[in-house]
């Protein structure tokens, strides 16, 4: 498989991102769309041969873009480049233009400037299906570089029309909007894709904007901002006096919230409140949300005190989504930040996710500190390890004995998680507890028991 957790990823010109891997990967991605049949749940019938394409910010995503709409276009497939938008507004173009067949993102989402990536999103609005990846990562082996013909047609600009759709698209699904009048909100837009829509958004709907991490020069997305150092943002909300703040990731399919005293709080807390609202509501008609294994076990008990369900999936916010398909549940996502509503969107979109918490908030003045207190956070420690290899984790016998002895410290009252990343060269090892001294003694065992295992590992 080409594909991680969330698309294609490598440093830019290197390995599957360089010229001829690109090229490649769109020669068997077109090759695979000519069978639409294979992947119904993916392609609805009748849609036509438009492949919509968009970016972050990123140095290297114009460049990537222009390879990847040059090579769609090889195939007879009519182009249309949407410019900088997040990953689930080209989700939400996707589904809304009707002669649309594939949309692409070209993003690395939360990692750092050096990477970027490719994925792949079904004219539905969700991810594409694990069956379609593989058949394209079958066909990548399979095929040649497309050789160069003479003036493939040039992709079409409709960044101005999708700009304007999926921003009419976000402040039409606000429920509350006149309680919002006045209000003063600050964000941090991560200097990537949401760095001019988020802000067009939150004004439209009348509120009061102290912004940040929306000035974008192609290396500084993500550095020092965004949804993974919201304390900046924390800092800013209080300075402003503001109700609370909104942090996003790089291509803002997540959202991690600050409340008024600066406290960054995670997905696990977004979905708490949206699960209880729902269920107050009797919109959650199978009592459950789902998440993840990485969740706090705090979510868990805090859903259970209200007889809410909590079902875990693996990592990625499409498993995520499977999930509640196949239940059909309203509510899910992950700690990130990844929170799916499924009544207005099949993927995670952190600036929806923003509004919808919005509305699920009780108080008018937006109090959401006062609120998240329904949860109570377990200590939690996430540690990440570089590693050379992906050795499987259950093979590595003193890796196994550190995770028992782990177990018995913890007396069924923790959890511990170990698993390695589907975009970088690391292992996650997440242990929660009772106490914080525990926790982070265990961490710190499981990790050494680790890095002995695997030479070269860091």
């Amino acid at each position: 498989m080409i594909f991680g957790t969330d698309g294609v990823r490598d440093r830019v010109g290197e390995g599957y991102l360089s010229h001829g891997s690109i090229e490649r990967i769109v020669a068997a991605a077109a090759r695979t769309l000519e069978d639409p049949g294979r992947y119904s749940e993916d392609f609805p019938h009748g849609r036509g041969r438009t492949v919509v394409v968009a970016r972050d910010t990123r140095a290297s995503g114009a460049g990537i873009c222009e390879d990847v709409g040059r090579g769609f276009a090889r195939h007879g497939y009519c182009v249309l480049d949407l410019g900088v938008l997040p990953t689930p507004g080209a989700a939400f173009i996707a589904s809304a233009w009707p002669d649309t067949a594939l949309g692409v993102v070209v993003s690395a989402s939360h990692n750092p400037a050096d990477y970027n990536g490719i994925k792949f999103l079904a004219p539905t609005g969700a991810k594409i299906s694990p069956d379609f990846e593989k058949a394209v990562s079958n066909a990548f082996w399979d095929v040649a570089s497309a050789s160069a013909v003479a003036s493939p047609a040039k992709p079409l600009d409709r960044a101005a029309d999708a700009f304007e759709a999926y921003v009419r698209h976000l402040v039409a699904a606000c429920k509350k909007p006149e309680r919002l009048q006045g209000k003063k909100i600050a964000i941090d837009a991560a200097n990537g894709a949401a760095y001019r829509v988020a802000p067009e958004v939150f004004r439209r709907l009348g509120l009061r904007l102290d912004t940040q991490g929306v000035e974008p020069d192609g290396r500084n997305i993500n550095h020092r901002c965004g949804a993974l150092h919201p304390e900046g943002l924390g800092r800013r909300v209080v300075q402003e006096n503001a109700a609370l703040g909104f942090s996003f990731d790089g291509d803002a399919d997540r959202m991690i919230p600050v409340t008024a005293s600066g406290t960054a709080l995670d997905g696990d807390f977004v979905l708490c409140l949206a699960g209880l609202s729902f269920h107050r509501a009797g919109r959650l008609a199978s009592r459950t949300v789902v998440a993840t294994t990485m969740s706090n076990l705090g979510l868990e008990l805090a859903l259970g005190a209200a007889g809410i369900r909590l079902l875990r999936t693996d990592v990625g916010d499409r498993n995520v989504y499977l999930e509640m398909i196949a239940g059909r549940h309203p509510v899910g996502g992950e700690q990130s930040g990844h929170v799916i509503f499924l009544e207005d969107a099949l993927t995670g979109d952190g600036v929806l996710a923003a509004i919808r918490l919005l509305d699920v908030l009780e108080s008018d003045s937006l109090d959401l500190g006062a609120e998240a207190s329904a949860m109570k956070r377990y200590p939690q420690m996430l540690r990440s390890i570089y590693v050379r290899e992906k050795v499987p984790l259950e093979t590595l016998p003193r890796v196994q004995e550190a995770v028992r002895v782990a177990e018995a410290r913890l007396k069924g009252q923790g959890r511990i998680v170990l698993r390695y990343s589907g975009t970088e060269p690391l292992v996650r090892v997440m242990i929660e507890g009772p106490d914080s001294r525990t926790v982070e003694v265990l961490t710190q065992e499981v990790c050494d028991a680790i890095r002995q295992s695997l030479p070269g590992s860091e």
